[in-house]
């Protein structure tokens, strides 16, 4: 009985020692993963920059999309049968074949063209002489006046004859030119409307050719845009790509009865943009005011709410809910509960959580 005692209780000690180890165990892992997240919020580092002052409108924003300046339907001026038109994706250069036009009839009517001119010009020769027997005639009275004069009424109506057969040959010379024709300006062959063995008449149109290096963005704006928008002022336009500063070109400002709407022609240089594309235009839509201004990277959009991130003496993050108002390149202008010089993050705003501590690496000073 003794040694079974001894084997019961040398089992439940060496039970016990496993449950200890067990319990230790789960102690060390509950105290390095188990605190709670808040206790254990880490440091995020930030960059700064300064809140500053500046002149600022509120602002309309508006879609626009970017066009060319010049974009054409090229059409045949001369009927005839197609034999060769610009692949889609050809560049022409101004002048440069863009389709070509069987001038086979043409060049026959340019041949008939020459022969009446000979024809007409031999007549004349014949009538000058004639003129000059009847005039000798005439001196010595063998001849009567009435056919003298004849003769001479023949003859400047074969000059006539000759000045229009001249016109019919030019005419025709044109023609020739013209099946051949020619982009107008530099551009791009968008589309083809007719194919190479189809007949065409005057006027079909043949291709798109498209200017893509003479770029404009056009906005629809409300007539009050009109106001406070003028010629040569510089508005900020913001695509996927790029945010940019450009200039007013022209304004329409007649507007349509519908839709109130009038509009805005925006200089655009050469690949800043693709024609078609979407952009987003900012136009001053009141008078200029002063106005808090901090960078754009300040700012975090989200789909309810913008804000900013300020950060306190104990260098803790601040959440601040800001209204945007114009922008002008790298700064747009605020409205909020801040003051110029008031520290704001451009780095490091978008996971950053209100109250969380923050390390300072570098603080853009800006004048004000």
């Amino acid at each position: 009985m003794n040694d079974n005692y001894r084997y019961i209780n040398g089992g439940k000690s060496m039970n016990g020692r496993l449950f200890s180890c067990f319990v230790c165990t789960a102690l060390g892992l509950m105290n390095l993963f188990g605190a709670p997240a808040s206790a254990q919020q880490s440091q995020a580092t930030v960059e700064l920059a300064n809140v500053t002052q500046v002149r600022a409108s509120s602002v309309l924003r508006l879609p626009g999309t970017v066009i060319s300046t010049r974009d054409a339907d090229i059409s045949a001026e001369v009927s005839g049968r197609l034999t060769w038109v610009a692949e889609v994706g050809t560049w022409l250069e101004a002048g440069e074949a863009a389709a070509i036009i069987d001038d086979h009839l043409l060049q026959l009517q340019l041949r008939n063209d020459e022969a009446e001119i000979a024809r007409t010009r031999a007549d004349i020769e014949y009538n000058r002489r004639q003129i000059k027997r009847l005039e000798q005639l005439a001196k010595q009275n063998n001849t009567a006046r009435a056919e003298l004069d004849a003769a001479e009424s023949r003859l400047a109506m074969l000059i006539q004859e000759l000045r229009i057969a001249e016109v019919n040959r030019d005419l025709t010379l044109y023609d020739i030119e013209r099946t051949r024709v020619t982009a107008p300006f530099p551009g791009i062959v968008v589309s083809r409307s007719m194919q190479s063995g189809e007949y065409t008449q005057s006027g079909t149109e043949l291709l798109r050719l498209v200017d893509t290096q003479s770029l404009e963005i056009s906005v629809s704006a409300p007539m009050r845009a009109a106001r406070f928008n003028q010629p040569g002022a510089e508005v900020q336009v913001d695509s996927r790509s790029q945010q940019m500063l450009t200039a007013i070109r022209g304004i329409v400002p007649v507007g349509d009865t519908r839709s109130r709407m009038m509009e805005i022609r925006l200089n655009l240089q050469a690949g800043q943009g693709f024609i078609g594309e979407a952009v987003t235009v900012e136009l001053p839509d009141s008078q200029p005011h002063d106005s808090l201004s901090v960078p754009r990277d300040a700012l975090v959009l989200r789909s309810d709410e913008v804000f900013v991130f300020s950060v306190s003496r104990d260098n803790k993050a601040v959440k601040i809910p800001v209204t945007p108002g114009a922008g002008r390149g790298t700064e747009v202008a605020i409205e909020g509960h801040l003051a110029v010089g008031d520290p704001v993050v451009v780095r490091g705003a978008e996971r950053l959580r209100d109250g969380q501590e923050v390390k300072v690496t570098q603080h853009h000073l800006a004048a004000y």
